[in-house]
């Protein structure tokens, strides 16, 4: 099924679960993996009235909710008002109101309760860009003609029912699961003497939404990124944990350490249709193209804060054929590139002897002196690239040296030396490989390049990294830098 088609159905689906009177890791899922985007949702928990013990019906209900939260990877919102369950629902006259109500009533908004049930769950569920169904709306009604108490321990003779209990079980509808059968839960279909999460509740919930670890990825940082998709692959209902989209899908992780515009392209080969997704680490998408950069090839542009997003390539299920490309599989080369209107601050202190040093590293490209900072620029364009450290202040007015190194596409390393020129690395010869000798200031600022056109020397695409460090004179085998490159992408 296409992304995009899915993204623009919207069709809303209306479902219940419940719990039984009777007398349950095997954890459950609704088979459609229907769940909330980003692990949360908001819950009022107002409900009138106080139990026979003293305690709030609406204190138990919040207590449950705090359960759930604090002991599994999905957080409950909690908003003190009464709201009721059954606005919005279905023979209602009234779309969904898109919140979360609770309550007590004698039927279920309208419908009866059969002899055997103690509550209800209902949900709205709208198709998602990935194949499955996110929660919009899940309601919970509470059978007012069961009587419930809050207690503890095993179920009471005289058949009064936990309320508290009953309030987590549902609870756990209202996220995504389904009743279980075989392991102890509080998930299982029949009330019981189970008055707390078991393991297996706690880790069905984790599993659900643990987002990208379902499948296997990879940290990736500006420039080209390789790869293919094919048999074998991770599937988006494996990432999902459900629903019926088996399409192959890769899954990276790109850490962004300030604000900044990144864009994401693929290039693809041997046919494939590709699918480029921008997500938070809980899978809640938030960009997603198919064909914007013409071709066939998407491209992904986002204004993104300090975080870290998950970057999922893509391709359509295994019996569709493809509407843009030949084929499900194939290689492709994704471009991760940004723009910031400062340099990147460059992480991962290094040292050639273990040394340590409080100092920071700086960089980028920039194609109008510094007003933006970037990664990619055309073969035809004049750019330079820029380098900046904030030297140790113990290190401060002492002699030194800094140094300048670039790594290119085939690991080959090249250091700039005093000429300006770059040359293949030696270490044999020389240890600590000096661009420029210097009594460091406090901010030493580099040229690496300066004024630079790939196509003066016969290069039209190249991915190439950069390093820069410092060392003192009085310790002259040892180097401080730093591990995230300064990239220079040309395409």
């Amino acid at each position: 099924m296409r992304k995009i088609q899915q993204a623009l159905a919207a069709l809303v689906l209306l479902s219940a679960s419940g719990l039984l009177i009777m007398s349950a890791t095997a954890y459950e899922f609704d088979p459609l993996g229907n769940k909330w985007p980003g692990a949360r949702t908001t819950i009022y928990t107002g409900i009138p009235g106080v139990s026979a013990s003293g305690v709030p019906w609406a204190q138990a209900y919040r207590e449950a909710a705090e359960s759930w939260t604090n002991q599994t990877a999905f957080t409950f919102n909690i908003v003190p008002d009464f709201l009721d369950p059954c606005v919005g629902q279905t023979g209602s006259g009234q779309p969904p109101d898109f919140r979360n109500g609770a309550a007590f009533g004698s039927t279920i908004c309208g419908r009866q309760f059969n002899s055997q049930t103690i509550a209800v769950t209902v949900f709205f569920t709208e198709f998602n860009t990935l194949g499955s169904a996110d929660l919009v709306e899940a309601d919970i009604v509470f059978n007012s003609n069961v009587p419930f108490d809050t207690y503890d321990g095993n179920q009471r003779v005289d058949r009064v029912v936990d309320f508290r209990r009953v309030a987590l079980h549902e609870l756990g509808h209202v996220m995504g699961l389904a009743h279980e059968n075989t392991a102890l839960a509080i998930m299982n279909p029949s009330i019981g003497n189970t008055f707390t999460l078991q393991q297996d509740d706690i880790e069905g919930v984790n599993v659900l939404y643990s987002g990208i670890s379902n499948c296997e990825n990879r940290p990736v940082t500006f420039g080209w990124v390789y790869g293919d998709l094919n048999a074998g692959d991770c599937l988006i209902q494996d990432l999902q944990q459900g629903g019926s989209d088996d399409s192959y899908v890769d899954v990276y992780t790109l850490q962004v350490d300030q604000p900044m515009r990144v864009t994401l392209d693929t290039v693809t080969s041997g046919g494939l249709d590709s699918v480029l997704l921008l997500a938070d680490m809980k899978l809640d998408v938030l960009e997603i193209d198919e064909n914007s950069a013409g071709a066939c090839r998407p491209r992904v542009t986002a204004n993104l804060p300090a975080g870290e997003y998950a970057i999922l390539v893509n391709t359509y299920s295994n019996n569709t054929r493809p509407p843009c490309g030949e084929t499900n599989t194939g290689n492709y080369r994704m471009s991760v590139t940004y723009e910031s209107p400062s340099m990147l601050t460059l992480n991962g202190r290094q040292s050639f002897q273990g040394g340590q040093v409080n100092a920071l590293f700086r960089g980028g490209v920039t194609r109008n002196n510094g007003q933006t900072y970037i990664n990619r620029v055309s073969s035809t364009e004049r750019f330079d690239v820029k380098g900046e450290i904030t030297v140790d202040p113990n290190h401060r007015g002492q002699p030194g040296f800094v140094v300048v190194a670039g790594i290119t596409p085939e690991g080959e390393i090249l250091v700039k030396h005093p000429n300006g020129d770059f040359v293949g690395y030696r270490p044999d010869l020389e240890l600590v490989p000096v661009f420029e000798r210097r009594t460091l200031q406090a901010v030493e600022s580099i040229d690496i390049l300066k004024q630079f056109v790939a196509r003066d020397i016969g290069v039209s695409t190249i991915d190439i990294d950069f390093l820069i460090g410092y060392g003192v004179d009085s310790n002259p085998n040892e180097l401080y830098f730093h591990q995230q490159p300064i990239n220079l992408l040309v395409e």
